[in-house]
């Protein structure tokens, strides 16, 4: 029981960070933000280096607009001119395979240890 909760556990672990990273945008504020086509997870980072975690992000005049989330949503905005960079977060084909494989190898190690648990508690 104790090696199931363990390997429950490294389980969790590999998948909490795992399938999507922070890619940063090129080009100016406006054209980065359209390509994302008002969907999707932005972070942006102002020139004063404050950052700011957005969704559904859109340009409206010369702003950008869109939903923090920091415990409670709410609508916010951000000058065109006061950002520095841009980054959206993308789904990662490296960390997706890791998670994969990484799962599958668990899996097996699970497998194996119940197998060998049934096949020595037999013997006796």
């Amino acid at each position: 029981m104790r090696f199931r909760t363990l390997a429950a556990a490294a389980l969790l672990a590999l998948s909490a960070g795992a399938c999507t990273s922070w890619r940063t945008q090129p080009g100016p504020a406006p054209e980065a933000i359209g390509r994302l086509n008002g969907s999707g997870t932005v972070r942006v980072t102002r020139l004063d280096r404050s950052v700011l975690v957005m969704s559904a992000p859109l340009v409206v005049g010369d702003s950008i607009v869109g939903i923090a989330s920091n415990g409670q949503p709410q609508r916010v905005a951000v000058a065109i001119a006061d950002v520095q960079r841009i980054d959206a977060k993308r789904v990662s084909a490296t960390k997706t395979g890791g998670l994969a494989i990484g799962t599958v190898l668990i899996v097996s190690v699970v497998a194996v240890a119940a197998a060998l648990v049934a096949v020595l508690s037999s013997w006796e």
